[in-house]
């Protein structure tokens, strides 16, 4: 089973438009991860999610920012968690409907399944098992976890084509969730060097390099092409606990 999503990651309002509009003419079901609110109104095949980065919090007493090695207390976690779930209640208030979650750089600790359901969300995938067979979901207390089988940043670095589906496992039984990100589904990143193009700032429009090539978004729609030989896919929260993969 495939699933598509997308992390937006703090793209500028203009790139995010127009990789969302040629995702919502795919017809596909598209589980977006915003970071920040959306430029877009929400369709019937998107199901929004939250992408806060927890893994730079403000500074928190007990941080030691000079020492790698500060030992945590008791106090410092308590710190922490504080921190943490004021973030996350902040993105579930400011994306009311969202019942999926995933931590920018996919960060994670024991206590974060606990602190996620609390904030109200059921699904998370702050996980990747890149081009493992046989993946499924399991469930950490009453959060159901969906771990990543493939990135677009991940096929970049290793080279793998764009213009045919062609990854290791690729023809093995399992779930097979992608994580894309609208920079490189905007620039249709063809290689690592187009990531220089994120860094100093995404184009008001495509750069020319960008088309007449196959690139990231030819694999986001073959993949798509793929999932509506038989259906219109699955949003991330409609993964039922066990797959019969």
């Amino acid at each position: 089973m495939i699933i598509l999503t997308i992390d937006t990651d703090w793209a500028p309002d203009h790139a995010t438009k127009v990789v969302l509009d040629k995702v919502r003419e795919l017809g596909v079901k598209t589980t977006v991860f915003f970071s920040t609110p959306s430029p877009v109104e929400y369709w019937p095949e998107l199901e929004a999610g939250c992408h806060p980065d927890l893994s730079r919090r403000q500074a928190i007493p007990g941080d030691n920012e000079e020492s790698p090695l500060a030992v945590a207390t008791h106090g410092h976690d308590l710190a922490v968690e504080k921190a943490e779930e004021t973030i996350l209640k902040h993105y579930k208030s400011a994306i009311n409907e969202s019942m999926a979650v995933r931590t920018h750089r996919f960060y994670w600790h024991s206590d974060l399944s606990r602190l996620m359901t609390r904030c109200g969300f059921t699904h998370d995938s702050s996980m990747i098992l890149p081009y493992h067979p046989g993946l499924t979901g399991f469930k950490v207390g009453k959060l159901y976890r969906w771990p990543v089988w493939a990135s677009d940043h991940l096929h970049l670095a290793r080279r793998l084509p764009f213009d045919r589906l062609d990854m290791p496992n690729w023809a093995a039984p399992g779930l097979k969730i992608f994580c894309f990100h609208v920079a490189y589904l905007y620039l249709n990143a063809n290689n690592l060097a187009d990531f220089n193009m994120i860094k100093e700032g995404l184009p008001d429009e495509a750069p020319p390099t960008a088309s007449g090539r196959p690139g990231t978004w030819n694999l986001f729609k073959m993949l798509a092409n793929e999932i509506l030989k038989t259906s219109k896919g699955h949003f991330l929260s409609e993964l039922p606990a066990e797959l019969n993969l």
